[in-house]
């Protein structure tokens, strides 16, 4: 059986030809996040930096931003495309990750929340890693409906890997000590933001 992080390796090269990303709904999404200068962010399932210009930009070289991702071939396109001296990238699952409790003002899974396996753990875990007053944010350029069907079609070790539901996912939050400050789901994108 292909594991997640095989077929994310197999896929790297081709990533940003196979998936649109809608840079502007992107930049809405991070707009409502309300990224300040200075501040420390975990970019968590980079892929291949998609986000890292708009985190950058909004961090400035005050900051510092942390790239994770599992897949090396990911992290390798994505230190090819980013060379900012501020962003720190590390190939590693960010579950099995010690440490950095208490650390991060803002934490983003943007485009990956459905490949984790058991999502109510990655929601508790991650809240761990943030500042009291930091923020996380689960969020994606499509919809729902869009991202669940994609896994469907794209390969079988995706196919179950599905979005839950806002009910679902602000109870993961509320359980985690965070409060949901945002929420958009509709036919355009979908985003939650807690606050811890």
């Amino acid at each position: 059986m292909k594991l997640k992080k095989d077929f994310f390796n197999s896929v790297a090269d081709s990533w940003d030809e196979m998936c649109n990303h809608d840079m502007k709904k992107v930049e809405y999404i991070l707009d409502l996040v309300d990224i300040q200068a200075g501040s420390r962010i975990l970019d968590v399932g980079t892929g291949t930096g998609v986000l890292i210009p708009s985190l950058y930009k909004r961090v400035t070289s005050s900051g510092k931003i942390k790239a994770i991702d599992m897949a090396e071939s990911m992290i390798e396109v994505a230190k090819k495309k980013n060379s900012y001296e501020n962003v720190f990238f590390e190939c590693n699952d960010i579950l099995k990750n010690k440490g950095e409790e208490a650390y991060y003002d803002y934490i983003i899974c943007y485009s990956m929340f459905p490949h984790f396996h058991c999502k109510e753990e990655a929601v508790e875990k991650l809240s761990k890693k943030l500042k009291k007053g930091g923020k996380l944010t689960i969020c994606h350029s499509q919809s729902r409906k869009a991202i669940n069907n994609l896994h469907k079609r794209v390969d079988n070790t995706v196919k179950k890997d599905n979005l839950p539901n806002m009910k679902i996912l602000k109870e993961y939050f509320s359980e985690s000590g965070l409060e949901v400050v945002e929420q958009v789901d509709n036919k355009d994108m979908f985003v939650v933001i807690g606050i811890r």
